[in-house]
């Protein structure tokens, strides 16, 4: 039997070598978990969007249209923008990725905020770039704007995660008015939320926004996102993207969930609704919650370890997610699910703190 040997450490890039992978959120194998750990959409997309797919099933065969014509017309629409301010991609995660290859040279500065999507550190440092974090204070607040003027590219997620809440309105119009480089504005979490960053676009010529359908309209599995800019930066942001970079199904149900979106709205409503009587009930069992914009939650337990409460939680068969970063040791990271799994979440909950303070 021939042993397989591992590669000579030269062979692989400083940077990659360097990098820790990025985290996801757990994905059980099986069906009897109560799913609150990776933000998606507890409630199905509108039956009509797949009127279409059997069409797109017989032709797999052939290659999808390169440049996602139907579904950027159909974003397009949407959001009452030209189709040439936007560019399809697989999912957000990859137009993060091609912001970065397009704007930033290896050695050059990327800019993001000390606690926010952990992936711009993975794909930054993968890259070769020098990182710089701009610190939250004590409440995950920006305390003014980034000013990084050696910046060729800034990440901003508003809401930002993991803590859920947009960030000051002010400080980001000023950072983009200052930033010498691109500044991203990543707004996964904007349906759940009362303002958008569209009025950036026409007021500053440095901002790209990049937005999702994985949340808000459902479709995690599909991988659907968006950058929108100007023509001239998405232009140069084309050359940079993968070749057929969006499947035929998912350009097919990206595009009809997108016609749909009057009926997603309703659906947006409940997960705000249930979203603010989760933090109202998490609140009276004795937890600091994080306000939030977006569909999930932030939260301290004051009576017992965040990664003990995780741990337990996992035991009951609820997942919810638990970050080792140092600014958030004590606190889970909480989707918001259905009425009914939000229900069970929080009688299991109470059964933990009974059992650990049975006079209370």
């Amino acid at each position: 039997m021939s042993l397989i040997r591992l590669p000579s450490p030269e062979l692989i890039r400083d940077c990659v070598r360097q990098a820790s992978s990025y985290v996801p959120g757990e994905q059980p194998q099986t069906t009897d978990f109560i799913k609150l750990n990776t933000n998606e959409n507890p409630y199905a997309p509108p039956a009509q969007i797949f009127e279409h797919l059997s069409e797109d099933l017989a032709k797999v065969r052939l290659y999808p249209d390169p440049v996602a014509t139907q579904l950027r017309k159909a974003a397009a629409q949407v959001w009452d923008l030209s189709v040439d301010q936007i560019l399809a991609g697989n999912g957000s995660d990859d137009i993060l990725n091609i912001a970065l290859r397009t704007f930033v040279n290896p050695g050059e500065v990327v800019a993001f905020l000390d606690l926010t999507y952990s992936l711009y550190e993975t794909i930054a440092t993968v890259h070769g770039v020098v990182i710089k974090k701009i610190p939250l204070n004590e409440k995950f607040e920006l305390t003014g704007p980034v000013i990084c003027p050696e910046a060729k590219l800034i990440f901003l997620a508003s809401p930002n995660a993991p803590v859920g809440k947009h960030l000051n309105r002010e400080f980001l119009a000023q950072t983009c008015a200052q930033a010498k480089g691109i500044v991203l504005i990543d707004e996964a979490y904007i349906d759940f939320s009362d303002e958008d960053h569209w009025d950036f676009l026409t007021q500053f010529d440095n901002v790209i926004i990049s937005r999702t359908l994985s949340k808000s309209y459902s479709l995690a599995g599909m991988r659907v996102g968006f950058g929108i800019s100007s023509p001239a930066l998405i232009q140069e942001m084309d050359k940079v993207r993968d070749s057929y970079n969006l499947d035929r199904l998912a350009q097919s149900l990206g595009t009809a969930a997108l016609t749909a979106t009057e009926d997603f709205k309703p659906i947006w409503q409940q997960v705000r609704q249930t979203r603010d009587r989760l933090t109202t009930e998490l609140r009276k069992l004795d937890f600091e919650v994080c306000e939030s914009d977006s569909n999930f939650v932030l939260a301290s337990p004051q009576w017992i370890g965040a990664s003990e409460l995780y741990q337990q939680l996992k035991a009951r068969k609820i997942l919810v997610r638990y970050f080792s970063h140092p600014r958030i040791t004590n606190y889970v990271r909480i989707s918001i699910g259905t009425d009914a799994e939000i229900d069970q979440l929080l009688v299991v909950i109470k059964a933990i703190k009974t059992e650990l303070s049975p006079t209370n």
